[in-house]
């Protein structure tokens, strides 16, 4: 079976028994940010002229964006490596029907505050597990900003009315997601008026600063100010040719193969990066790895034994589930700290922790805003569910390089952001099969 057909065989499987035993090796290149990638999407579908993104991440979550872009007036081409996006100037389209941002947080949230700017608006929803995270802050703070519109319950489906957004000052709501006044902030330098966006609430706000970032990259008038930012109306983004950097989330689910199994994962595109969960590295070595680094490569070194960790995650929440799997498989009390915000990913993640990792006889304790992960006891065999969540799937195969019977159902579903992760995994020697219909109890 070639490295192809090993990735679509486990995308399409029902579920995959991943084979203990081997100690994951290699040198390979992350895939490229889906974070940076869905933002500097926006960018150039705002800007005026042609930009060219090199080695963008083709993924579920940007072909949802591409899609609902292209249905508010971008022309986006290209092959698989290279995209050619034709920007509207910030003349947004309002399309007829409704747009499906699918199950991307990233996409509805981003795309809801673009489409505020549209002459008649419309409306943005997407598949239901989505449709049940929250959007009510940005609402609120689109409405606060001028904007006509309305959600449903705090959640998907969003109408808009249309006519722009006139601008002023916010206090957004960022608790749930940083994404709300990432969103703000993208679309606000085609505001009548300067906007001022300030944030209330504990928030993963090194993503609002890559946000920030890359708009003043791309010719935005950015200033801070006391908790939070202000964006001068009327100075465009301007069109560029950029290459999009590694994956600092998905490099930290390879690192993960080697910690758990004792092996050694280079991953030889880490360049210098504003992404937080590129500090994984730092709790890597907490948990007892060997970390080096040098020339735009990191390298990550399991040791014989994993020790336990207490650790804050605020910056990093999406790592919660790296992070606990790593503390399943260490002997002691771990507690990873404020990663409430975790509850409203793609699932309630801390339950489906607790749920599937005592399948393995882990205990865990799922507080409001930490976890506490009692380990060095996992074993099979066990069937885990993935809950419709790409990073409960890639780090549930770390898992099972070092525990006997480890299935994992869903395994198609890192195509949200990683769909050659089960073929990378192979690459780094680790070994996996398809398994049956049958389901979890």
């Amino acid at each position: 079976m070639t490295s192809g057909s090993a990735a679509v065989g486990a995308l399409d499987a029902t579920a995959v028994r991943v084979l203990p035993g081997t100690r994951a090796r290699g040198r390979l290149r992350a895939p490229t940010s889906k974070s940076v990638t869905n933002r500097v999407l926006i960018l150039a579908a705002l800007a005026g002229g042609t930009s060219t993104l090199r080695e963008p991440l083709e993924c579920d979550d940007s072909r949802a964006m591409r899609a609902c872009l292209t249905s508010l007036g971008a022309q986006i081409d290209g092959s698989a490596s290279t995209w050619r996006v034709d920007g509207t100037g910030g003349a947004v389209a309002s399309p007829p029907d409704p747009l499906d941002a699918g199950l991307s947080g990233t996409t509805a949230r981003f795309v809801t505050a673009v489409m505020a700017l549209g002459e008649e608006g419309g409306v943005v929803t997407g598949a239901a597990p989505l449709r049940r995270r929250p959007i009510g802050p940005l609402v609120d703070a689109l409405r606060t900003l001028g904007a006509e519109a309305e959600d449903s319950d705090g959640g998907l489906p969003v109408r808009l009315s249309g006519g722009g957004i006139t601008g002023g000052e916010v206090d957004v709501d960022v608790a749930a997601s940083s994404q709300f006044a990432s969103a703000l902030l993208l679309t606000a330098p085609y505001a009548r008026n300067d906007v001022t966006c300030r944030l209330r609430g504990a928030a993963a706000g090194a993503y609002i600063a890559l946000t920030v970032d890359l708009m003043r990259r791309w010719g935005a008038e950015v200033n801070a100010v006391p908790l939070g930012w202000r964006v001068r109306a009327g100075v465009p983004y301007r069109s560029r040719d950029v290459a999009i950097e590694y994956d600092a989330s998905a490099a930290a689910h390879l690192f993960a193969l080697a910690a758990a199994s004792g092996g050694a994962v280079t991953i030889s595109n880490a360049t210098p990066t504003r992404q937080p969960d590129a500090g994984a590295v730092s709790v890597f070595a907490a948990l007892g790895c060997e970390v080096s680094g040098g020339g735009g490569a990191t390298t990550v070194s399991g040791p014989a034994q994993l020790r336990p960790i207490d650790v804050s995650l605020s910056a990093m929440p999406d790592q919660v589930t790296t992070f606990a799997a790593m503390a399943a498989l260490a002997p002691g009390t771990s507690v990873l700290r404020d990663v409430g915000v975790a509850r409203m990913h793609e699932t309630d993640r801390l339950e489906a922790l607790a749920t599937e990792l005592g399948r393995l006889a882990v205990r865990v304790d799922a507080e409001a805003d930490t976890l506490t992960i009692h380990g060095g006891a996992a074993r099979g065999p066990a069937r885990l569910r993935t809950h419709d969540d790409h990073r409960l799937a890639m780090a549930f195969t770390a898992l099972g390089t070092c525990i006997d019977g480890v299935t994992i159902e869903d395994p198609g579903c890192v195509a949200k952001t990683y769909p050659a992760f089960w073929d990378d995994v192979r690459a780094l020697g680790c070994r996996w099969e398809r398994r049956g219909d049958e389901v979890s109890r």
